[in-house]
């Protein structure tokens, strides 16, 4: 749902991808559609494979109109028959360019106050066990002011980690989790309140010729390194409902 793999793009190639996360719960029941009736939190990015190790994607989400650029560089590959191992390192600048301020939040802080701007970078392990039936990512992630309204910086170290059952070379099934190490968890919003929690998503993948779909349930709507790694603000049996496309071009 969230966390990236250690694969790259072949130099020359684009990725385009679009993120929806619906806001309301499934426990909101049938008034709400069960989730369905929105609103919906939605992300778009395009990516361009720099080389075949070095690629870079521009993404943009309703989310305080965030903006976030990142790179992700191939650093090894071991191609062992008994634990094959990908390692990449990703990082990015996300620019929130629509935060509202003042009591009633009926103001705009500048675009340019140096508050506006998180800084993250993750490591990403991957590896396939069981006659590649099953894969597993570990990573790391560190995310810089991640409370941006807060008057000092702060910071939020997770160990996010995921794990896919390949049914077949169409199918996969997967769950992600984030729990959140050490510094800040909290809001991402002015107008958010509630307690956060470590962030859980399960779902299927189906890969059908050059697009990738993505369905599951998750207790986080958030949608960029600089959002979803400070916590979602339900529990984990809060489901919500959200899907992700991915076509290569």
């Amino acid at each position: 749902a969230n966390f990236p793999t250690a694969e790259t793009l072949k130099k020359g190639d684009f990725e385009y991808e679009i993120s929806h996360r619906f806001r309301p719960s499934i426990n909101d029941g049938f008034d709400a559609m069960y989730g369905f009736d929105g609103p919906a939190r939605i992300r778009m990015a395009l990516a361009y494979g720099l080389s075949n190790r070095l690629m870079l994607k521009l993404g943009r989400s309703n989310i305080l109109d965030n903006i976030d650029l990142q790179a992700k560089v191939q650093l090894l590959q071991f191609r062992g028959k008994t634990l094959p191992s990908l390692i990449a390192l990703q990082g990015g600048v996300a620019w929130n360019t629509e935060i509202p301020v003042g009591a009633d939040g009926a103001g705009i802080r500048s675009r340019t106050d140096g508050r506006n701007f998180q800084y993250y970078a993750q490591l990403v392990y991957n590896t396939m066990l069981f006659n590649k039936k099953l894969g597993v990512g570990i990573v790391p992630s560190y995310l810089y002011n991640s409370a941006i309204f807060t008057v000092d910086s702060e910071y939020t170290f997770t160990l996010g980690n995921y794990y896919y059952y390949y049914v077949n070379s169409m199918w996969s099934l997967w769950v992600e989790y984030n729990p959140i190490v050490t510094g800040y968890q909290g809001v991402i919003g002015a107008g958010e309140t509630g307690k956060s929690h470590n962030s859980l998503a399960i779902g299927f993948d189906i890969e059908t010729g050059g697009h990738f779909f993505h369905i599951f349930v998750t207790n986080n709507d958030r949608l960029n390194p600089a959002q979803y790694l400070v916590g979602a603000d339900r529990g984990a049996g809060e489901w919500r409902f959200g899907f992700g496309i991915t076509r290569h071009l």
